[in-house]
């Protein structure tokens, strides 16, 4: 893949329906990791546990997304940065703090007598997105949010990593994931064993599978497909859809192979095998670069599909229904009506209850934020390649 041109260029808003409909697919997907029908067969369980995969697709479509809109304009000004982490900020943190709220004061409130400092400890974790650092600590609030913390750690960098693959290529690019990566396993080594620390940066387990540090390519073949795309319009294709096939097949066979082997997973560290830990932060997003990379400039039906109204609204509301599906609502659920029951329903009353926060509070609310805070001429900026 080629790069794409200088940065000089005036900054490209295209939005891409395709890209914002396969985060609905892949909200999905994670649904089913967590949730099925009692008596699932062992073969289809396996499966659908293997869809956790899936978060890797959001790290490499949030690579993709923020770099295409920010990489014809990132400069090193007070100004832009300000600008820069005031729009991600509006666009994650109030859906977020609404959530994560809840369902600390679910826990935590009224707080019992001494334990007032521990508490607000952990609240502050919380809401800061910190607590992703932690394997002991990152599903204190919404559980799903301790996706944020690598996400939030990947606004923070992308504009280096921008600068450094416009001055110095690939080579900048590589550098800076093996950078990261190197920061990670130096933490890891410092941080391991010392109980004081709550488990921040505990295990090299936890290191790969939960912190941006060690699912830095993610994140960079996102950013390395922004590049190569350089802003062509979303009307452009190619005829045979070779890369769509060949990405999604490649998808496919990753899903297939994690199902087959079968790690060992738990809560705090995630995957135990090295196989499927470089499935799931190598094999698969590369994968997906590819499938993503058909669907920018390919025909087919996938992009057709993805494309259509129903899937393109969805996916503007995949994010409310990620980090609200796994939380009150589902303790609720499986305390009224037991375990893996009526679970089909419960998707449907997920999927009813995102939409309500999307049109309430979330799309509103971020109009609101910046309508306010941020002058016209820079709103441009806060426009979506996709709904990410």
């Amino acid at each position: 893949m080629s790069t794409s041109p200088p940065l000089s260029r005036p900054l490209t808003t295209a939005y891409y329906p395709a890209l914002t409909g396969i985060r609905a697919l892949g909200a999905f997907l994670v649904f089913f990791v967590h949730f099925r029908p009692a008596g699932t067969p062992e073969l289809v369980g396996r499966v659908a546990t293997a869809f956790y995969i899936t978060l890797s697709m959001f790290f490499v479509l949030s690579g993709f997304a923020i770099a295409h809109r920010y990489q014809q304009s990132v400069r090193m000004s007070w100004g832009w940065w300000r600008d820069y982490f005031w729009h991600r900020a509006a666009r994650i943190y109030p859906t977020y703090l609404l959530l994560n709220t809840a369902a600390l004061a679910r826990v935590y409130w009224p707080i019992p007598a001494g334990k007032l400092g521990n508490t607000l400890l952990l609240v502050f974790l919380s809401e800061s997105l910190l607590r992703g650092f932690s394997n002991t600590l990152k599903y204190v609030g919404v559980p799903p949010g301790w996706s944020l913390t690598p996400e939030e750690c990947f606004y923070v960098t992308l504009p280096v990593l921008l600068l450094l693959w416009q001055r110095r290529g690939i080579l900048g690019a590589v550098g800076f994931a093996l950078a990261m990566l190197a920061i990670g396993l130096g933490l890891t080594a410092l941080c391991q064993g010392r109980p004081e620390l709550h488990g921040f940066f505990g295990t090299y387990h936890h290191l790969f599978n939960f912190t941006f540090f060690g699912r830095v390519l993610e994140f960079t073949f996102g950013v390395g497909l922004a590049r190569w795309w350089g802003g062509r319009p979303s009307g452009h294709t190619t005829g045979w859809p070779r890369l769509t096939i060949a990405g999604g097949l490649a998808v496919v066979a990753t899903i297939a192979a994690l199902a087959w082997i079968n790690s060992p997973q738990t809560p705090y560290d995630g995957n135990l095998y090295p196989s499927t830990i470089i499935l799931n932060i190598v094999v698969f997003p590369l994968s997906m670069t590819f499938l993503l990379a058909g669907l920018l400039a390919e025909s087919s039906w996938l992009r057709t599909w993805l494309a259509t109204p129903w899937m393109d609204e969805a996916g503007k509301r995949s994010y409310f229904f990620y980090l609200l599906h796994v939380g009150l609502l589902s303790v609720w659920w499986h305390d009224t009506f037991g375990w893996g029951r009526h679970i089909f329903g419960q998707l449907l009353v997920t999927a009813l209850l995102a939409e309500i926060g999307y049109r309430c509070f979330e799309r509103p609310l971020h109009r609101w934020i910046l309508a306010r805070t941020v002058n016209r001429p820079n709103a441009t900026a806060g426009q979506p390649a996709t709904a990410g």
